[in-house]
Protein backbone atom coordinates (compact mmCIF):
# COMPACT_ATOMS: atom_id res chain seq x y z
CA UNK A 1 0.00 0.00 0.00
CA UNK A 2 1.44 3.36 -0.98
CA UNK A 3 -1.72 5.51 -1.01
CA UNK A 4 -1.99 7.27 2.35
CA UNK A 5 -5.31 8.92 1.51
CA UNK A 6 -8.13 6.46 2.24
CA UNK A 7 -8.97 2.82 2.98
CA UNK A 8 -12.26 1.07 2.26
CA UNK A 9 -14.56 0.18 5.18
CA UNK A 10 -17.66 -2.01 4.76
CA UNK A 11 -20.03 -1.99 7.77
CA UNK A 12 -22.84 -4.41 8.58
CA UNK A 13 -25.88 -4.02 10.81
CA UNK A 14 -29.49 -5.14 11.10
CA UNK A 15 -32.61 -3.78 9.47
CA UNK A 16 -35.92 -3.31 11.30
CA UNK A 17 -36.79 -7.00 10.90
CA UNK A 18 -33.45 -8.19 12.32
CA UNK A 19 -32.05 -9.20 8.92
CA UNK A 20 -28.26 -8.77 8.51
CA UNK A 21 -27.49 -6.06 5.96
CA UNK A 22 -24.61 -3.93 4.68
CA UNK A 23 -25.25 -0.42 6.01
CA UNK A 24 -22.13 1.30 4.76
CA UNK A 25 -19.40 1.01 2.15
CA UNK A 26 -17.11 4.02 2.16
CA UNK A 27 -13.57 5.35 2.01
CA UNK A 28 -12.11 6.35 5.40
CA UNK A 29 -9.57 9.21 5.32
CA UNK A 30 -6.27 9.03 7.21
CA UNK A 31 -6.18 10.97 10.47
CA UNK A 32 -2.37 11.21 10.59
CA UNK A 33 -0.12 14.02 9.40
CA UNK A 34 1.53 13.05 6.08
CA UNK A 35 4.95 12.60 7.75
CA UNK A 36 3.51 9.69 9.75
CA UNK A 37 2.28 7.83 6.66
CA UNK A 38 -1.30 6.77 7.26
CA UNK A 39 -3.44 6.04 10.30
CA UNK A 40 -7.06 5.08 9.73
CA UNK A 41 -9.65 4.62 12.49
CA UNK A 42 -11.56 1.69 11.06
CA UNK A 43 -13.98 1.36 14.00
CA UNK A 44 -14.07 2.82 17.50
CA UNK A 45 -16.23 2.71 20.60
CA UNK A 46 -15.77 4.48 23.93
CA UNK A 47 -18.20 2.16 25.77
CA UNK A 48 -19.41 -1.42 25.63
CA UNK A 49 -21.27 -2.02 22.37
CA UNK A 50 -24.78 -3.52 22.40
CA UNK A 51 -25.79 -5.85 19.57
CA UNK A 52 -27.80 -6.29 17.44
CA UNK A 53 -27.67 -2.73 16.20
CA UNK A 54 -28.20 -0.83 12.97
CA UNK A 55 -24.47 -0.51 12.26
CA UNK A 56 -24.26 3.18 13.13
CA UNK A 57 -20.77 4.09 14.29
CA UNK A 58 -20.70 4.54 18.08
CA UNK A 59 -20.04 8.02 19.45
CA UNK A 60 -16.35 8.49 20.30
CA UNK A 61 -14.21 11.25 21.76
CA UNK A 62 -11.65 12.88 19.50
CA UNK A 63 -8.74 10.79 20.74
CA UNK A 64 -6.20 8.47 19.17
CA UNK A 65 -6.58 6.14 22.17
CA UNK A 66 -9.77 4.50 23.51
CA UNK A 67 -10.82 4.99 27.15
CA UNK A 68 -11.12 2.07 29.60
CA UNK A 69 -13.54 -0.52 28.15
CA UNK A 70 -13.42 1.22 24.76
CA UNK A 71 -11.83 -0.07 21.59
CA UNK A 72 -10.22 1.25 18.46
CA UNK A 73 -9.42 -0.71 15.32
CA UNK A 74 -6.69 0.94 13.28
CA UNK A 75 -4.76 0.41 10.09
CA UNK A 76 -1.34 2.05 10.06
CA UNK A 77 1.14 2.62 7.25
CA UNK A 78 4.68 3.73 7.99
CA UNK A 79 6.38 5.26 4.95
CA UNK A 80 9.66 3.81 3.65
CA UNK A 81 12.63 4.75 5.89
CA UNK A 82 10.27 6.15 8.57
CA UNK A 83 12.15 7.23 11.70
CA UNK A 84 10.44 9.52 14.24
CA UNK A 85 13.87 10.98 15.11
CA UNK A 86 13.72 12.89 11.81
CA UNK A 87 10.27 14.43 12.38
CA UNK A 88 9.73 17.97 13.55
CA UNK A 89 9.89 18.70 17.28
CA UNK A 90 6.27 19.89 17.53
CA UNK A 91 5.10 16.36 16.68
CA UNK A 92 6.80 15.19 19.91
CA UNK A 93 5.22 17.87 22.10
CA UNK A 94 4.07 16.28 25.42
CA UNK A 95 0.97 18.51 25.54
CA UNK A 96 -0.07 17.46 22.03
CA UNK A 97 0.52 13.78 22.83
CA UNK A 98 -1.56 14.08 26.04
CA UNK A 99 -4.33 15.78 24.03
CA UNK A 100 -4.37 12.78 21.67
CA UNK A 101 -4.80 10.41 24.62
CA UNK A 102 -1.22 9.21 25.17
CA UNK A 103 0.16 8.96 28.72
CA UNK A 104 2.39 11.73 30.00
CA UNK A 105 5.92 10.33 30.33
CA UNK A 106 7.67 11.40 33.55
CA UNK A 107 11.07 10.56 32.06
CA UNK A 108 13.08 13.44 30.61
CA UNK A 109 13.70 13.64 26.86
CA UNK A 110 16.81 11.64 25.98
CA UNK A 111 16.37 9.17 28.85
CA UNK A 112 15.77 6.30 26.41
CA UNK A 113 19.26 6.36 24.92
CA UNK A 114 20.32 6.72 21.32
CA UNK A 115 18.63 3.76 19.58
CA UNK A 116 17.12 4.98 16.27
CA UNK A 117 13.43 5.85 16.72
CA UNK A 118 13.48 6.73 20.43
CA UNK A 119 12.27 10.30 19.77
CA UNK A 120 8.83 8.79 19.16
CA UNK A 121 8.61 6.95 22.49
CA UNK A 122 5.08 6.95 23.90
CA UNK A 123 2.67 4.75 25.86
CA UNK A 124 -1.09 4.46 26.11
CA UNK A 125 -3.53 2.98 28.60
CA UNK A 126 -4.33 0.14 26.22
CA UNK A 127 -3.60 -3.43 25.31
CA UNK A 128 -2.76 -3.38 21.58
CA UNK A 129 -2.87 -6.50 19.41
CA UNK A 130 -0.91 -5.60 16.27
CA UNK A 131 -0.37 -7.66 13.10
CA UNK A 132 2.18 -6.86 10.40
CA UNK A 133 0.31 -7.08 7.10
CA UNK A 134 2.98 -6.11 4.57
CA UNK A 135 6.48 -4.71 4.53
CA UNK A 136 8.47 -4.86 7.76
CA UNK A 137 8.60 -2.67 10.82
CA UNK A 138 10.80 -2.26 13.87
CA UNK A 139 9.12 -2.08 17.29
CA UNK A 140 11.45 0.03 19.43
CA UNK A 141 11.80 -0.34 23.22
CA UNK A 142 14.26 1.52 25.46
CA UNK A 143 16.85 -1.28 25.43
CA UNK A 144 15.64 -3.59 22.68
CA UNK A 145 13.94 -3.71 19.31
CA UNK A 146 11.85 -6.35 17.57
CA UNK A 147 11.62 -6.70 13.79
CA UNK A 148 8.18 -7.70 12.50
CA UNK A 149 7.50 -9.46 9.19
CA UNK A 150 4.17 -10.11 7.46
CA UNK A 151 2.00 -12.43 9.57
CA UNK A 152 3.78 -11.59 12.87
CA UNK A 153 1.61 -10.54 15.83
CA UNK A 154 2.71 -8.27 18.67
CA UNK A 155 0.85 -7.63 21.95
CA UNK A 156 1.71 -4.27 23.52
CA UNK A 157 0.73 -4.11 27.20
CA UNK A 158 0.92 -0.36 27.85
CA UNK A 159 4.73 -0.18 27.52
CA UNK A 160 6.73 2.83 26.34
CA UNK A 161 7.62 2.18 22.70
CA UNK A 162 8.13 3.64 19.25
CA UNK A 163 8.10 2.46 15.62
CA UNK A 164 10.55 2.57 12.72
CA UNK A 165 10.51 1.36 9.13
CA UNK A 166 14.04 0.58 7.90
CA UNK A 167 12.79 -0.78 4.57
CA UNK A 168 12.30 0.67 1.12
CA UNK A 169 8.56 -0.12 1.00
CA UNK A 170 5.66 0.98 3.21
CA UNK A 171 5.07 -0.98 6.40
CA UNK A 172 1.36 -1.73 6.85
CA UNK A 173 -0.04 -2.92 10.18
CA UNK A 174 -3.49 -3.49 11.68
CA UNK A 175 -4.11 -2.95 15.39
CA UNK A 176 -6.94 -3.54 17.84
CA UNK A 177 -6.54 -1.28 20.88
CA UNK A 178 -8.55 -2.07 24.02
CA UNK A 179 -8.73 0.58 26.74
CA UNK A 180 -7.21 -0.52 30.05
CA UNK A 181 -6.37 0.85 33.46
CA UNK A 182 -2.76 2.06 33.47
CA UNK A 183 -1.08 3.09 36.72
CA UNK A 184 1.52 5.29 35.02
CA UNK A 185 4.84 5.05 33.25
CA UNK A 186 7.63 4.07 35.68
CA UNK A 187 10.36 6.64 36.25
CA UNK A 188 13.68 5.41 34.82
Amino acid sequence: MTDYETVRRVVTGHDGTGKAIVVGDEQVPSMAPPEFGGRWAIWSADDTVTLPDDGTAPAVADSQVPPQSGLKVLQLALPPRYDPDTLSEELHDPELLAQLGFLVDPNPPGSYGSRPGVAGMHASATVDCVMQLSGESVFVLADNEVRLSPGDWLVINGVVHSWRNDGDEPSVLVAVMVGAEHRGIPKR
